[in-house]
């Protein structure tokens, strides 16, 4: 055994034979990437051995093509704005970074230990991202080094589902040992990848560095091919033998609901390659508040700045604007007559023909959601932009609004969720909340991280779990009962302003978003903004109430 510990002096790059100007510029880069902050010509020469005229010959080079800047004031160098584009790139060809991503944090936030994804790079695993754990003591490997794949729970991960010609070849090759726990020897090797075959994920027990212990699983794609990994890893004392194997089935489902989340790039605006379905053909400004009707067997829908109503379906699609208002609406629900709609402080009843009656309420107030509990009463969320609060209480003609709950912060969306109360979003606070309208009792549900997106509307489904879509987050996550995140739609717009359930079995979740206030490169990402979107998940949501107002 071979009794020198992992380092990333270990693997090193190959000079090839012939490019050794080549070599120099990459060894100049990499030491300027690498360090904590501006490297100077002096350094760069010393730590090179490269002479003086040749060093600013390449330096002059790098500059040109933006992969190095100099600093204004020192002279002294770090990597270029030109490496930013290029490393967008490396994920072009799937969506595996933004959807790994939010499995990776809820990963880290469950365990406290730092989280990782790689992918195979030869007979190695190149790590590509990580969450830190908070602790002191932690596992932080360097992003883009090189690993033996056979010591590492990422790498025998992918072993485990590596074809028998492409295992037989790795196998070929040197198993270099690196602790007294590594697995050198082929036949041992190949004996150990059938069982992390079978339960799904591999443990790295001090194999490559002692005092840390390292969990990982496989991401495959339809053909159950590896097409990367996740991992966790901390050390010992908090990692246990024990813990490793519970967090294993942690990490094997994790990487399932990666796998059957990752899609094709976008191909065509009005076909997207992951399963949306498009049912219109002209944008809207800023889509919001869907609705299922199951009386129209339509969605019902909002387009803020038009003013209109928008309902579309598979009998055709029809419009109502409403320009009387003079201004822009802020929500809708569904009612006996129609529809209601907020303009400002006011609610507005409207019919199929338009507006029937326009309800006064207070000037100070931004009414933000409208919705129905299960026995038709309306509700109201109104945002006092003064005061920094939010009040929610139902609405009636009768009596007006009656304010039961007041919040500190801003209001998007609210949606009932059965006996259990009613789930609200706060996009500014990153919170998501869950009241009793019974007891008038209030408790933070969950808190989403702002690297998500912006928790900002709501839909939840008949197990009474809430769906969030995320402004910014390219995605709707769907929560479990305890706020943790459970599952993970991938969007092709980057701000689902409206989420719903709708469909003839209430399978198909319906998103609504914006195409006023994007930018020409965020529509040239995302051409899909404004459009009304469906996919199917496999899960019903709960039926819409029609309102009494």
């Amino acid at each position: 055994m071979n009794d020198v510990q992992w380092s990333t002096d270990l693997i090193s790059p190959k000079n090839v034979a012939g490019t050794a100007l080549l070599g120099k510029a990459c060894d100049i880069i990499e030491i300027i990437g690498r360090a904590p902050g501006l490297v100077g010509q002096v350094a760069l020469s010393e730590q090179t051995g490269i002479p003086r005229a040749t060093l600013y010959r390449i330096l002059a080079a790098l500059i040109a093509r933006g992969l190095i800047r100099p600093d204004p004031v020192t002279q002294n160098y770090t990597l270029g704005f030109n490496f930013l584009e290029l490393a967008q790139n490396a994920w072009s060809s799937s969506d595996l970074a933004s959807i790994a991503s939010v499995e990776l944090r809820r990963l880290r936030d469950l365990t406290g230990e730092t989280s990782y994804l790689a992918v195979q790079e030869g007979a190695y695993v190149l790590a590509l991202g990580r969450f830190e754990s908070a602790h002191d003591k932690r596992s932080s490997a360097r992003l883009g080094v090189l690993k033996p794949m056979h010591c590492t729970s990422q790498g025998k991960s992918i072993l485990a589902h590596l074809s028998e010609a492409q295992l037989e070849t790795f196998l070929s090759g040197e198993l270099q040992s690196f602790t007294a726990n590594t697995i050198s020897d082929p036949r041992q090797l190949r004996s150990h990848l059938a069982i992390v075959r079978a339960r799904g994920y591999a443990i790295d027990d001090e194999e490559i560095v002692l005092g840390t212990r390292c969990v990982g699983a496989a991401i495959l794609d339809d053909g159950g091919r590896p097409l990367a990994a996740i991992s966790v890893a901390g050390p010992t004392f908090r990692m246990p033998p024990e813990r490793a194997e519970q967090l294993g089935t942690e990490l094997a489902e994790a990487a399932r609901r990666i796998s059957t989340q990752l899609t094709p790039t976008l191909k065509a605006a009005v076909q997207h390659s992951g399963g949306f379905r498009v049912w219109t053909t002209h944008s809207a400004y800023v889509g919001a508040a869907p609705r299922w009707d199951g009386r129209r067997n339509a969605l019902v829908w909002a387009d803020l700045l038009a003013p209109a109503i928008r309902i579309d379906g598979d009998g055709g699609a029809d419009l109502l604007y409403l320009h009387e208002l003079a201004q822009r609406i802020g929500t809708l629900c569904l009612s006996e007559d129609g529809f209601v709609v907020s303009a400002g402080g006011d609610v507005v009843l409207c019919g199929p023909e338009g507006i029937q009656q326009r309800v006064g309420g207070s000037g100070a107030l931004l009414i933000r959601a409208l919705r129905t509990d299960m026995a038709g009463a309306i509700w109201a969320a109104a945002f006092d932009a003064e005061a920094n609060l939010t009040r929610i209480g139902p609405w009636t003609i009768a009596a007006g609004f009656e304010p039961v709950f007041e919040l500190a912060g801003d209001v998007t969306d609210i949606a009932f969720a059965g006996e259990l109360g009613l789930y609200v979003v706060q996009p500014t606070r990153q919170s998501v909340l869950l009241l009793d309208p019974v007891t008038r009792r209030r408790r933070k549900f969950t808190d989403i991280p702002k690297v998500a997106g912006s928790p900002c509307a709501l839909a939840v489904d008949e197990n009474l779990n809430a769906w969030i879509g995320l402004s910014d987050g390219w995605s709707v996550i769907k929560l479990d009962e305890n706020g943790e995140i459970q599952r993970t739609i991938a969007l092709p717009i980057p701000n689902p302003i409206g989420v719903a359930f709708g469909g003839e079995d209430l399978s198909d979740l319906f998103i609504t978003s914006a195409r006023t206030g994007q930018t020409r490169e965020s529509l040239n990402n995302a051409p899909l903004s404004g459009q009304l979107l469906s996919v199917n998940v496999g899960e019903r949501g709960l039926p819409e109430t029609i309102g009494k107002p």
